[in-house]
């Protein structure tokens, strides 16, 4: 029971430590990982899929995205969407993102709808082994809308 609080923590307080920095760190460090397309605001979140193992076997994120990859330099895309008009957090899209690193073949996936602490949030995992960069292209498709959203992102590894 122990080891669950703190593994849980854990991943939250780096979740929150990430998010910090991005938003405490440089204005142009920050607009890497936000994005406007049309009326929805974009935020884009890259973690190493080791994070999620510590997790105790019963975890709802063990489970998601059809489970923690076993293969190495995995890593999770995740993307928080909002609304331009009222600030509202969007939970009901389709979200479609290719990850590609410049240069070579891409890898498209449906990001799947996640709620954590109640927050709908997206995402996948994939295979992002060598330093980039990397293309991350977010397609989003609102019900009611005509047309999707569509933004892109560079992203490398951040160097050690």
């Amino acid at each position: 029971m122990k080891d669950r609080f703190l593994s849980t923590h854990l991943i939250k307080a780096g979740l929150t430590a990430v998010a910090v920095m991005i938003v405490s760190t440089s204005p142009a460090f920050a607009a890497n990982y936000y994005k406007t397309a049309g009326n929805v605001a974009v935020y884009l979140g890259v973690l190493p899929a080791e994070m999620v193992l510590g997790h105790a076997p019963e975890h709802p994120e063990n489970k998601m995205h059809g489970g923690v990859p076993s293969a190495k330099r995995q890593h999770h895309v995740v993307v928080a969407i909002f609304d331009t008009k009222d600030g509202s957090r969007i939970g009901n899209a389709a979200v479609t993102t290719r990850v590609a690193e410049i240069g070579f073949g891409s890898i498209e996936k449906k990001l799947e709808l996640m709620t954590i602490d109640k927050a709908a949030s997206f995402g996948n995992y994939f295979s992002m082994g060598s330093p980039g960069p990397y293309r991350i292209d977010i397609e989003i498709r609102r019900p009611g809308a005509t047309t999707p959203a569509k933004t892109s992102f560079e992203f490398s590894h951040p160097r050690r």
